[in-house]
């Protein structure tokens, strides 16, 4: 398993390689065709408040460290933080996948290096990523609460078809064998490293129970929702220093659900749809696309390409280790 993991991994690095001057490329050639100057001259008159938003960015990656170390400790796995954090890192360096699948890798340097069940830290990979979809939607119903007056339909009808959508399905469920349903559910799998998963024996994990605690759900969904604010956060600052009136929920709302709907998409790090996406819902907060397009270029470089940095580089320290009974 060692050498296909491997050999996975130097591909997948390969490929980022690539993208990442490809990428840098097309933010400079369309930032190009803006009345405001290029990346470069934007990236210096931004230089302050890009700085003190990776500062932001960074403390929202060690709440995430810290949500991780919560999920994976309430099914009872206490790896040594030194050199788990590192690994956690490492993962990072397959940001730029699509739908983010390639941070999976996770599980196997966990079970490499400290011996902790595939299934588990899949399952509580799992666990992270609905939370961050949880702290999305947050921050998308919030918007829409804040913003129901310009709505195309009001919010309260929004909440009624919500409801009778809800009912619908309670309906077909109840009427329909459901049971049936349930148990097909239940029978899917999930072929990971060549191990099979079903969604009921990830159920079925011991001390499942425990990160469904009151305490526990409510610590992990305010770590998700401030660490996301806090991109939202930076964001806000290079809106606002180019004299942009937004608020801080519309700069988190545009960047939190145009990163969810690029990576829906299944692209690479959601690269074209994201960007594109940002740009169309700022020109819709009435900002040009003469300044979106290079403004979307940065708040992008300073999240998914900051991140990617730091886990290929944490992947390089750490790599001996997890490969040293490699041929």
């Amino acid at each position: 398993m060692n050498n296909y993991i491997n050999k996975k991994i130097n591909s997948s690095l390969r490929s980022l390689i690539f993208l990442f001057p490809l990428t840098l490329f097309i933010y400079l050639f369309f930032s190009d065709f803006g009345n405001f100057g290029n990346l470069f001259f934007l990236t210096k008159k931004l230089f302050y408040e890009i700085s003190f938003g990776l500062f932001l960015i960074s403390i929202g990656y060690l709440m995430r460290y810290y949500r991780w170390r919560i999920i994976i400790n309430s099914f009872g796995f206490y790896p040594s933080a030194k050199t788990e954090s590192k690994l956690w890192l490492a993962s990072y360096a397959f940001t730029a996948t699509p739908g983010k699948i390639g941070e999976l890798v996770r599980c196997f340097f966990l079970k490499k290096v400290f011996n902790v069940p595939l299934n588990y830290s899949f399952i509580s990979i799992i666990i992270e990523r609905l939370f961050d979809l949880i702290a999305v939607l947050i921050y998308l119903f919030c918007f829409l609460l804040n913003n129901k007056k310009t709505l195309i339909l009001p919010l309260g009808k929004l909440l009624i078809l919500g409801v009778i959508i809800f009912i619908l399905l309670i309906f077909l469920l109840k009427f329909n064998n459901y049971r049936k349903l349930i148990n097909y559910i239940d029978n899917i799998k999930f072929n990971f490293l060549n191990k099979f998963f079903k969604l009921r024996d990830l159920r079925r994990l011991n001390n499942f129970n425990n990160i469904l605690k009151i305490n526990i759900l409510l610590k992990i969904t305010f770590l998700s929702i401030i660490s996301w604010g806090l991109e939202g956060i930076s964001f806000l600052l290079l809106l606002h220093k180019l004299s942009f009136d937004i608020s801080f929920l519309e700069s988190t709302f545009i960047h939190t659900t145009a990163g969810l709907i690029g990576a829906l998409t299944m692209l690479p790090g959601g690269l074209g749809s994201t960007e594109a996406i940002t740009v169309y819902i700022l020109k819709n907060q009435s900002i040009p696309i003469d300044y979106g397009i290079p403004i979307t270029s940065i708040i992008r470089l300073m999240t998914l390409w900051y991140i990617s940095l730091l886990g290929i580089l944490s992947l390089f320290f750490i790599r001996k280790e997890v490969f040293k009974d490699a041929q």
